[in-house]
């Protein structure tokens, strides 16, 4: 019954839609996604490639710059033709209407029920973008439900993650501050050297193809960890809790504190030896296995963390660490820092197609895909509508799809676009829950576990968003729409050539052998940045950021 229940659900769907009408008549079309946030180029494949297909006729081929290289988009866009769905960072979409790669989807976008259902950020944005009331170019990526001020989640983007049973082995010591965390870690280490398989673990493995990206400069493993004390990079600044900037290089600011950690488990022999020159792929593989003992990101846990780990203590949960301030970003109302456009040579049919397919994206079912992945193997229904989780390994170990989502497995035909546009904290319309599993009840019921309760009990917190809040370590920034001003020529040739400069002497920092070389490596890098014209950019970005902080405390008062 639930099953029949869920079919004709999502055939009435697609029947409001006009997609069986239509799939008798459309031709098979590939359409090109230029996708700055994808980790895979090619055409997609497997099950979600399945999905496409059957309901629109459609092949995604997606052009990843972070695979095969920035310089696509400078050949992309001197033929005038970046994609026919562009998904490009919000501070660079300014330039493709400024350059004509964009079209207006003014025309078309009011149809669009599902993404129109964030009319007040879209219509934010665009104002913004053009001065003009109701002229639409571009749709925010991951728009919530909520509110600017809202702060949903009960973890946040970037905190310290430890295995509880090897804490639990360790005695679960308080930890004061990084030095105490770094011996948590070194004790870790020692019963924990491989595992299970007798691969080799660390506490910290790290990667370099994010460098430089996400309105940043400087390697990625450093940049999200200076979040643990209440500094946020804004390109080449450094944003303090008290609202004032400050250089990257300043040894009194947290890019200096967390590449100086980095460098201490180096020298503790903690840091994995293929650090540096490893891609993520390499890494999330090391994750899903058990061979790191540190996780950072909120999202890292989903290829570790199921309910059975959850269940035997064997999952990654948050440590506090006494003298950090952890900022969090409140939900991005307005989207996060990319957004989707359509490309200007887009005409005609495939114009309809690609705006009929995107407002599906943005749909209770589409979203149900994106978020929660495949009835039957990441969830099953309940009487209520509402969703159970069914097989959480799903992701973590590429289980085989069910036979009518084709062939292989789901993490090989897992969505390559990797970008959304709606969050996944939204409510989703065909179960009245989030789309996220963690806010399912049937989640919650099932994974307050002895773990959890431990935990709970251990630290006198709910979870660790409550922990954060009673012990005065948490600063959530509130969401506001804005864009940084592009760069000109000049500033952008300059930011080539610090964050170039700055990633590799920050990783030659972390592997630094003593404390006296990594001091006098420091001082290099700032003789170099200064060299570069640091101080110029610096100044630029300080100037360019400086309404994104007055607009932020405007809306926290």
């Amino acid at each position: 019954m639930k099953r029949l229940l869920s079919v004709l659900l999502v055939c009435a769907m697609l029947l409001s839609m006009g997609i069986f009408s239509a799939m008798a008549e459309e031709a098979p079309l590939t359409i090109d996604i230029y996708d700055a946030a994808a980790n895979y180029h090619g055409i997609q494949t497997g099950w979600f490639a399945k999905v496409v297909k059957d309901r629109f006729n459609l092949e995604l081929n997606i052009i990843a710059p972070q695979v095969a290289g920035n310089e696509l988009y400078a050949t992309r866009a001197e033929e005038g033709n970046l994609g026919d769905i562009v998904i490009v960072d919000k501070k660079d979409f300014s330039d493709l209407l400024k350059a004509g790669l964009v079209r207006d989807i003014s025309d078309k976008l009011p149809e669009c029920e599902n993404i129109m259902k964030f009319k007040d950020q879209i219509d934010v944005y665009n104002k913004g973008l053009t001065g003009e009331d109701g002229v639409y170019y571009g749709i925010p990526s991951e728009m919530t439900d909520t509110s600017p001020t809202s702060l949903t989640d009960d973890v946040i983007y970037s905190s310290p993650m430890l295995r509880w049973d090897l804490y639990t082995e360790i005695g679960r010591p308080k930890l004061a501050n990084l030095d105490d965390l770094l011996d948590a870690l070194a004790k870790i280490h020692e019963i924990h050297p491989t595992n299970e398989d007798g691969d080799p673990a660390y506490p910290l493995t790290l990667w370099a193809d994010w460098d430089g990206n996400d309105n940043m400069i400087g390697i990625a493993n450093v940049v999200q960890l200076t979040t643990w004390y209440g500094e946020k990079i804004k390109q080449s600044a450094i944003l303090k809790p008290d609202n004032t900037f400050t250089e990257i290089y300043n040894r009194d600011a947290a890019y200096y504190k967390l590449t100086k950690f980095l460098n201490k488990a180096y020298q503790m022999g903690l840091v994995d030896p293929e650090s540096g020159e490893q891609d993520w792929n390499s890494v999330m593989n090391k994750l899903s296995t058990g061979r790191a003992d540190l996780m950072w990101y909120s999202w890292e846990t989903g290829f570790w963390n199921s309910v059975d780990r959850l269940n035997n203590g064997t999952a990654f949960i948050f440590i506090p660490v006494a003298d950090q301030l952890y900022y969090a970003d409140a939900d991005r109302y307005y989207g996060s820092d990319r957004m989707f456009g359509i490309g200007s040579m887009v005409e005609g049919e495939k114009y309809d197609r690609i705006m009929e397919f995107l407002d599906w994206y943005a749909s209770g079912e589409g979203c149900t895909f994106q978020h929660a992945g495949i009835e039957g193997l990441n969830y099953t229904v309940n009487e209520d509508g509402t969703f159970t989780p069914y097989k959480d390994n799903a992701l973590m170990d590429n289980l085989p799809v069910p036979e009518e989502y084709g062939e292989g497995g789901f993490n090989d035909g897992n969505n390559a676009i990797n970008q959304w546009i709606v969050s996944s904290i939204c409510v989703n319309p065909l179960t009245g829950e989030r789309y996220a599993q963690k806010y399912w009840q049937a989640y919650k019921d099932m994974t307050m576990t002895q773990m959890k309760k431990e935990w709970q009990e251990y630290f006198d917190a709910e979870d660790s968003v409550d922990y954060m809040k009673k012990n005065n370590q948490l600063l959530a920034s509130p969401s506001v729409d804005f864009t940084p001003a592009p760069d000109n020529n000049d500033i952008a040739s300059l930011r080539v050539d610090v964050n170039k400069q700055l990633c590799q002497s920050t990783w030659q920092l972390i592997f630094a052998e003593d404390d006296d070389e990594f001091e006098a490596l420091w001082d290099k890098m700032i003789e170099k940045l200064d060299g570069f014209g640091y101080k110029e950019l610096y100044e630029f970005d300080c100037a360019n950021y400086q309404p994104e902080v007055d607009a932020k405390i405007a809306a926290a008062q």
